[in-house]
């Protein structure tokens, strides 16, 4: 079975509830408000503290509030491991991060719903936060500073995205410049490689360029460790209290939907992906379930649906 099978399912095509979906249709989707959130914090940062945008930083009070600074790790706060995701160092650092929550975010939230976005961007950032710092712990000299930035939120969003959906394709600027399209698996790897290589160019030279690579790595390996537990055991959100209890949703999406209106919560025929095609069981079992997550989130699916999800991407 070929992950492009899934091409012409409604919730994958450009405006449907897959990739390519209007922003205009959920203006204050996850992914819209994190965005926001970020560009109404940079306006005041540049308003307000000019001096965080050079290499004033660190005396700044951007730099000494709101940002996880290595070299002050014994008055680390802990809710600077969340301010400091909302902050930015430039206009091109807000600009590429801003480009990232567009393009995958809004291309993530239809499979994993609202809140998981928001939940996994936070827990992103702070993993994100802790490789650096890490890093810089054992090599000061190398990455010791102060660290701003949605990056290891981003890199998170590109790691679930690619894990999830290996084989789609995504357009990228490689140098900011060359339009390419490659697949996410490529992508990811990609990433992946020129983060590894950064942090051994960092160690080997006598200047830091002031990037967070430890960040971007961390973001990255979280993002692809979720898209395990969101398949086995919901995402982050089954950790929250107060999340709405849903019972089993019937494979048969119309006599489901007739079903859970006369209150009949009867259990469907079990269709196993070794007995069918895989075609036929894309169509039976994966289609419904995904248009379940599409419209309640991935916290609302049953053991059982997660283990059919589980299957197909095994066949994948």
């Amino acid at each position: 079975m070929r992950v492009t099978m899934l091409d012409d399912r409604p919730y994958m095509r450009p405006g449907g509830t897959g990739f390519g979906s209007s922003p205009m249709q959920q203006p204050w989707s996850g992914w819209a408000i994190l965005l926001t959130i970020n560009v109404v914090v940079f306006i005041l940062q540049v308003m307000i503290d000019p001096g965080s945008l050079d290499s004033r930083f660190g005396n700044s009070l951007v730099g000494q509030w709101f940002a996880v600074d290595s070299e002050q790790i014994s008055w680390l706060l802990p809710m600077q491991l969340i301010t400091y995701q909302f902050f930015h160092g430039s206009v091109f650092h807000i600009l590429v991060n801003a480009l990232g929550l567009f393009f995958i975010g809004r291309a993530l939230e239809p499979i994993i719903g609202r809140r998981e976005i928001i939940g996994l961007y936070l827990v992103s950032g702070v993993v994100g936060a802790f490789f650096q710092l890490a890093f810089a712990m054992i090599l000061p000299a190398h990455f010791a500073g102060p660290m701003v930035g949605a990056s290891g939120a981003v890199f998170g969003f590109l790691g679930v995205l690619s894990r999830l959906f290996p084989q789609r394709e995504m357009f990228l600027l490689l140098f900011f410049v060359l339009p390419v399209r490659l697949k996410l698996s490529w992508i990811f790897w990609g990433s992946f490689a020129i983060a590894i290589i950064s942090i051994v160019i960092e160690i080997r030279s006598e200047v830091s360029d002031r990037t967070a690579h430890g960040a971007h790595l961390g973001g990255l390996l979280f993002g692809a460790f979720y898209v395990a537990a969101l398949v086995r055991n919901g995402g982050l959100m089954r950790f929250l209290p107060g999340l709405p209890k849903v019972r089993f949703v019937s494979s048969d999406s119309a006599k489901g939907t007739e079903a859970r209106q006369r209150g009949d919560w009867r259990k469907p025929k079990v269709v196993d992906a070794d007995e069918v095609s895989g075609e036929d069981f894309i169509s039976q079992e994966v289609d419904p379930i995904l248009d379940k997550i599409s419209k309640q989130g991935i916290h609302s699916l049953t053991e059982r649906e997660r283990k059919i999800l589980e299957k197909a991407r095994s066949k994948m």
